[in-house]
């Protein structure tokens, strides 16, 4: 190990879990930037997701190479596809208390795991430590997540709050809570990040954002949306039921109405990218929630226009009047 490398707090571990799928022209620049961690993290666990490019032969070589410099490095490998199902398959192998996520195309800053260990050594009650993070395409910003302070579940319903690569979890919390549902095929950080929060974790969230990923056609959920429909209605759908099952009646009111507007967002979507079609019975069934008085069936029809008219800023204007 680097002598200029930094160890974890006393007392703390970290798993990192990387699933990978047809990212040989790209994995090796992430790992390149986990080995250039100022503190690296207890254990990496690699999972190939069925690749058949060579990105196998590149997590093997890397893992051997960083085995032999000191750390702990596994590659793992789950043929059942989907980002979801290879995530599952890392946390069941994890050791460590604390566990993050990384995504296999983006580069983590020098910093990325010292500062995700200061929160869990600063915050030792906390299931969850949670940062911002923005989006880049091309080399360009495309801005970052403005997360409200103690606002946490309207952070998450709207801006993702507990996306993959923006929080690290409790292992134990995790797994209580069920993990990774490789059921769930798009959005599958959104509809895990509801059932984390409905089980009240203590959370601390930096408001900074700390990295940024990138947003491509050929990742996992792409540039659009018309190419994944179906997938995003059926995690919809899933984090409805999550909803209906909360016991806190202003609560689950609050995240029906989220959940509509999310709904009616998708329609503004698929109308933006030339299939209304797609849209129409999504738009009805976020309009028709019983969880909406009129005005805010109003507000989601305005919502909706301005989503499908190319305008940005709806998730800022729109989800805080639905009250």
């Amino acid at each position: 190990m680097d002598p200029h490398t930094e160890s974890s707090p006393a007392g703390l571990s970290l798993s990192l879990v990387i699933p990978v799928y047809q990212r040989a022209h790209q994995v090796g620049e992430t790992l390149a930037a986990v080995e250039g961690q100022t503190c690296p993290p207890d254990e990496v666990i690699l999972v190939d997701n069925g690749s058949t490019d060579g990105s196998v032969d590149i997590l093997q070589q890397w893992s051997r190479r960083m085995n032999d410099a000191g750390w702990r490095v596994r590659v793992l490998t789950e043929h059942r596809r989907g980002a979801a199902r290879a995530r599952q398959t890392g946390l069941e192998s994890v050791t460590s208390a604390y566990v993050m996520f990384f995504d296999s195309d983006d580069i983590m800053p020098p910093r990325h795991i010292e500062l995700a260990l200061a929160d869990l050594a600063a915050h030792p009650d906390a299931d969850i430590c949670a940062w911002s993070l923005g989006y880049e395409c091309g080399g360009r910003c495309l801005g970052h997540r403005r997360i409200i302070p103690g606002r946490v579940i309207e952070n998450h319903m709207v801006q993702g709050l507990l996306c993959t690569a923006a929080y690290a979890v409790r292992t134990s919390f995790l797994r209580r809570a069920g993990g990774w549902d490789p059921a769930i095929g798009g959005w599958d950080d959104w509809e895990l990040g509801l059932r984390l929060l409905l089980r009240q974790p203590v959370i601390y969230v930096d408001p900074r954002p700390r990295l940024y990923v990138r947003v491509q056609e050929d990742s996992i959920s792409g540039l659009g949306f018309v190419h994944r429909a179906g997938d995003w209605e059926h995690t919809l759908d899933a984090m409805e039921r999550h909803a209906e099952g909360c016991a806190d009646t202003a609560m689950r009111r609050r995240l029906l109405r989220l959940i509509a507007y999310r709904r009616v967002n998708l329609a503004a979507h698929y109308r933006r990218e030339g299939r209304p079609d797609l849209g129409s019975a999504l738009l009805a069934r976020g309009l028709r929630t019983s969880a909406l008085p009129w005005p805010a069936r109003l507000l989601l029809r305005i919502a909706y226009l301005h989503t499908a008219s190319g305008l940005p800023w709806a998730g800022g204007i729109y989800p805080p009047l639905l009250r």
